[in-house]
């Protein structure tokens, strides 16, 4: 492979999308990326701010591991002869370290949205779509185009028809809302006011959807496609609420803001259809890439694997555990639990216990808590995250020890 793009969206959960099992919004082109692709199942974040989440992508760290000097992944590249380019319409990009490396950096600033767009083109996310488009058409191999999309983040300004598409005829219309909602309900709330911002929501889905396809269809006439690896994913959900809450309005690590889709489409079909069910986090992005562009290892020991090495015939052995951190809260993820560790808040003045325990995989969306019926689970997860914690801390780095059939396989 010979040059590699990256499209990074913003707030796209990986539950909003066809290929992770979502029915009720459509999303033909990444459902038409997916058939080309593999598509990791268990994709999950290992923090809530892009800062740190880009520190992973690009330097091959998880958000645990302490912060070290070390050449970023669009440094390596460039000084590699890889022309990097960056599109992007996030400002706080431009504050991480690596990105001014990129040879090419193209951020765009959107005037403020008062209102829906009447026409697809006009909206925020077609012109950054547009900008990497004319982009991919004139660079030269090899290249690595990272392209980062505000996506659900930034203004919700797609036309009216593409929200109100999901209401049905007994449903009251979605507000004509341009800035995103963040809300925490109470106990008693309007579900209608909650399905209003789920249809808005799903129509800035359907907006992403329609840019991506128009994009793809750019992508794939230029004519380095067959020699170009595609990544699709996302720093981070957005509730629409799962836990009575809509947007980031807390830092909780639940589902909705911590599983987020993951495709890697390879030249020529290679690796096509597979559903990978590993545990991936954002380091691993940084490891494909130095693989995918045979980076000559710097000698820094990274926390991130490289995905391409699961889609070999051999995969090899993978890690048992992923852990997310935020302000408020820390997670824990085995084959088989969910550990969420909170601070000590308080909501509806009931205190929330420090630990909560949900089976997984079955328990998608963390409905049943059940710390207080698997003491033993508990334990074994509170000694598993301690072990994670202090092996991604060390220096150099170590590996935790495998973890016990409970863990991985739950009671069954």
């Amino acid at each position: 492979m010979r040059n590699a793009i990256v499209l990074v969206v913003d707030r796209l959960g990986a539950g909003c999308l066809g290929p992770y099992g979502n029915t009720w919004i459509e999303t033909p082109s990444w459902n038409r990326v997916a058939v080309q692709s593999a598509l990791f199942e268990w994709a999950l974040t290992d923090a809530l701010d892009l800062p740190t989440v880009y520190r992973s992508y690009w330097q091959g760290q998880h958000a645990l591991c302490p912060a070290r000097p070390r050449a970023s992944l669009p440094e390596a590249l460039a000084a590699a002869g890889v022309h990097c380019t960056l599109v992007t319409d996030e400002p706080q990009l431009a504050d991480i370290p690596g990105a001014d490396c990129f040879a090419e950096r193209i951020a765009l600033t959107p005037a403020e949205a008062e209102r829906p767009a009447t026409e697809v083109f006009q909206t925020q996310m077609a012109q950054l779509f547009a900008a990497a488009a004319s982009q991919l058409e004139r660079m030269p191999e090899p290249f690595l185009l990272w392209i980062h999309s505000r996506g659900m983040a930034g203004a919700w300004d797609g036309p009216v028809e593409l929200r109100n598409e999901y209401a049905d005829e007994d449903d009251p219309l979605p507000p004509e809302l341009v800035v995103p909602p963040v809300k925490r309900f109470e106990s008693a709330y309007d579900p209608d006011e909650l399905l209003g911002y789920q249809h808005a929501y799903a129509g800035q889905v359907a907006l992403f959807d329609l840019c991506l396809g128009a994009f793809l269809d750019t992508a794939w006439a230029t004519a380095g496609w067959d020699r170009t690896l595609l990544v699709l994913t996302s720093p981070r959900g957005y509730p629409l609420g799962e836990h009575r809450v809509v947007g980031p309005c807390d830092a909780a690590v639940y589902e909705e803001q911590v599983h987020v889709p993951c495709l890697v489409r390879l030249p020529h079909d290679r690796g096509a259809g597979i559903r990978c069910q590993e545990l991936v986090q954002p380091p691993d992005l940084d490891a494909t890439l130095r693989e995918a562009f045979r980076l000559e290892p710097d000698g820094e020991p990274r926390w991130g694997q490289s995905l391409l090495a699961l889609l070999g015939t051999e995969p090899p052995a993978w890690r048992d555990r992923a852990a997310t951190i935020s302000p408020a809260a820390q997670a824990l993820r085995t084959p088989a639990w969910l550990l969420v560790r909170r601070h000590g808040d308080r909501h509806d003045d009931q205190h929330i216990d420090q630990h909560e325990v949900f089976a997984k995989p079955d328990d998608r969306w963390e409905v049943n808590e059940v710390a207080n019926r698997c003491p033993e689970a508990v334990e074994q997860l509170e000694n598993a995250w301690d072990e994670f914690q202090r092996a991604a801390q060390a220096s150099p780095l170590a590996q935790p020890s495998p973890l016990s059939n409970l863990l991985r396989e739950g009671f069954g």
